[in-house]
C-alpha cells in the first residue's frame, strides 16, 4: 500500500479514520457517531488487549444499544475505564 500520510498529516488521517468507522457502524446503530469515535480511540490511542477493530465495535455497539446480552460489552467497557484511569494516575 502506497504511504500517502506526511509529517503535518497524522491528525487528519486519525479523522478520517474516525469517520470510516463511523461509515461501517453506521448500520448497526444509529449513534454511529459516538461508536465510531469511541472505536477508532480504542483501537488506535489504547491499547485493548490484542482485540481487532470489528471485536472492540462488537462491545461498544452492544452497550449502546443495550439489551440481554450487553453485560460482557459492559464489564470490558468497565475495565477499559478502570484501566485508562489508572494509567493517569486518577
Amino acid at each position: 500500500m502506497t504511504r500517502t500520510i506526511g509529517d503535518g498529516d497524522r491528525q487528519d488521517f486519525d479523522e478520517t479514520r474516525r469517520l470510516l468507522y463511523m461509515a461501517l457502524l453506521r448500520g448497526r446503530t444509529e449513534k454511529y457517531v459516538l461508536a465510531g469515535t469511541l472505536v477508532n480511540t480504542l483501537v488506535h490511542h489504547h491499547a485493548v488487549d490484542g482485540l481487532s477493530a470489528d471485536e472492540v465495535a462488537d462491545h461498544v455497539v452492544r452497550v449502546i444499544e443495550g439489551g440481554e446480552q450487553d453485560e460482557g460489552s459492559r464489564a470490558w467497557l468497565q475495565e477499559q475505564i478502570t484501566r485508562i484511569t489508572a494509567e493517569l494516575g486518577d
